[in-house]
């Protein structure tokens, strides 16, 4: 008999996870044949979960468009650890001085029932995995391709310390799925989707993390942002003006995050 899994499984193969491609071949009851099936699980070399699994992530059953199958390496116990602050750390990844300390100093200084969530890209998204993995704090990283894909390469010893460190990596393409720009435009929702608060540490005019904040204000997501110097175009301070907390310090967001 299949079950409800093997069939997300199997049209996320299919369709490369496009969301709405997937989606369209749900509400069509297409057809799925069993040989198809084994065939696809044959191919899966990670652990996986699905939208119908109880141990799936409920931040993200509540996102515009929740992820059908999530493959991960790691803790799957931390999709579900509820007593425990979730927050995503995001910046540029071409990031300066000030940003790398700012988001060292933050991360390092909460307490272990703080969880830290980013993207493993260069940059911020690096230091802040880098940082909680210092300061002995969980952390996740959501990938942009297939876990046997891993990119960017040169950050391949934190993805390995983040799972010896009982973290968690994760993503919604199958192991084989290369980098593409819109995988990590597509990634953004689910950095914005696990957690509680989103803090942005440093980001500039046209920065990717913009689309990451935009998320997180439409899922209702409290958002922070370290502020920057009048001189630098800094959306930080944009978003701060329009309402976003100002956060200089660990404690600011404990404050905000309890």
């Amino acid at each position: 008999m299949i079950t409800g899994r093997e069939i997300l499984l199997f049209l996320t193969y299919k369709y490369k996870s496009n969301w709405d491609l997937i989606m369209d071949a749900i509400r069509r009851r297409d057809d799925v044949d069993e040989a198809d099936i084994k065939r696809v699980n044959a191919l899966v070399k990670s652990d996986f979960v699905t939208l119908v699994d109880e141990d799936y992530p409920e931040g993200l059953k509540k996102i515009a468009q929740p992820p059908f199958v999530l493959f991960y390496k790691g803790d799957k116990s931390l999709f579900k650890w509820g007593n425990h602050h979730k927050i995503s750390v995001v910046g540029s990844r071409q990031c300066s001085q000030y940003g790398i300390e700012s988001t060292k100093v933050i991360v390092k200084n909460l307490p272990n029932d703080y969880l830290i969530i980013s993207g493993l890209a260069k940059g911020i998204d690096a230091v802040s995995h880098e940082s909680a993995l210092e300061a002995k704090l969980k952390t996740i990283a959501v990938l942009g391709d297939g876990l046997s894909k891993f990119y960017p390469k040169e950050n391949i010893s934190i993805f390995n310390k983040i799972v010896e460190n009982g973290g968690l990596v994760v993503t919604e393409y199958f192991d084989d799925v290369s980098p593409e720009p819109e995988n990590f435009i597509n990634r953004n929702r689910i950095i914005a989707g696990l957690c509680d608060f989103l803090l942005v540490t440093e980001a500039y005019e046209r920065s990717g993390t913009s689309i990451t904040v935009n998320q997180a204000l439409t899922f209702g997501k409290d958002v922070g942002c370290v502020p920057y110097e009048i001189s630098k175009k800094s959306i930080c301070n944009a978003l701060i003006k329009e309402g976003a907390y100002l956060i200089e310090s660990a404690e600011d967001i404990i404050k905000i995050v309890r």
